[in-house]
């Protein structure tokens, strides 16, 4: 982070979106090189009764522009504990889809650090890989296509991640706003994902921590949650059930979040 720029000021300069005024505020995080407006169907659905706010990261959607450099998970991290802080936060949980459930369990342990308070933490398809189990062999298989080709194994990686079911249009839209990401601040982001372990935020937290997961979740990385983790699984979906399976989705999210 440029250092004539306080973290505080940072989270200011944010695009971020608001639900509801009172109460303990639920905080929405989009995945990697995806953006705040994936959201905007849930909260929708959601209604207004709750205080809910979702943000553009450094890097995505209408934060594209924002002066950041601490391009890691542990940083976008800070950031996201500095604009619940300027929204007068007492209680906070976190939703999170993919990249976005690891800052949160991030978040949520540097909240708590600092005495405040959690209703908990939603991971959405958060351990799509087998985070803190990969060795630097899969590390390079997985990180090597996106520094040749940023835009073609965003295509193919969201090929893969999606049911055949989704309709074409959906995908395509998908595939557009994540290959439209300027590589120069998601590559540190994805090689910093990449080596993250969340075994810090599973020692040090001890608020409820809720899976909605979609059918591929590995053996490796359900093994490293177990205990950890409550997971539920939303059938006919894959690393997208918002947009794969939107009324199973935000009907689960709701139960838990109630």
């Amino acid at each position: 982070m440029n250092s004539a720029a306080p973290i505080a000021n940072v989270a200011a300069q944010l695009h971020s979106k608001v639900v509801g005024e009172e109460g303990e505020l639920i905080l929405f995080l989009h995945g990697w090189s995806c953006q705040g407006s994936d959201w905007d169907a849930v909260l929708a659905a959601l209604g207004d009764e709750r205080h809910m706010m979702v943000l553009d990261l450094p890097g995505h959607g209408k934060s594209a522009d924002v002066d950041w450099a601490d391009w890691t998970i542990v940083g976008l991290a800070r950031l996201v504990v500095a604009a619940a802080q300027r929204a007068g936060a007492d209680r906070l949980t976190l939703v999170g889809h993919s990249m976005g459930g690891t800052v949160a369990l991030e978040a949520a342990r540097l909240w708590a650090q600092n005495g405040g308070q959690l209703g908990g933490v939603v991971l959405v398809d958060t351990f799509g890989l087998p985070y803190g189990d990969m060795d630097a062999e899969t590390i390079a298989s997985i990180e090597t296509p996106f520094q040749q080709d940023f835009v073609g194994a965003m295509h193919y990686l969201v090929d893969n991640t999606t049911v055949p079911e989704l309709d074409e249009a959906t995908r395509d839209w998908i595939k557009q706003r994540m290959a439209s990401a300027d590589p120069e601040k998601m590559l540190p982001i994805w090689a910093d994902l990449l080596r993250w372990s969340p075994d810090a935020a599973f020692a040090e937290l001890h608020c409820p921590i809720h899976a909605i997961n979609g059918e591929h979740i590995s053996e490796p990385a359900r093994n490293r949650c177990a205990g950890n983790v409550m997971e539920q699984v939303i059938p006919g979906s894959h690393h997208f059930p918002q947009f794969e399976q939107p009324k199973d989705f935000t009907r689960t999210l709701r139960s838990l979040l109630a």
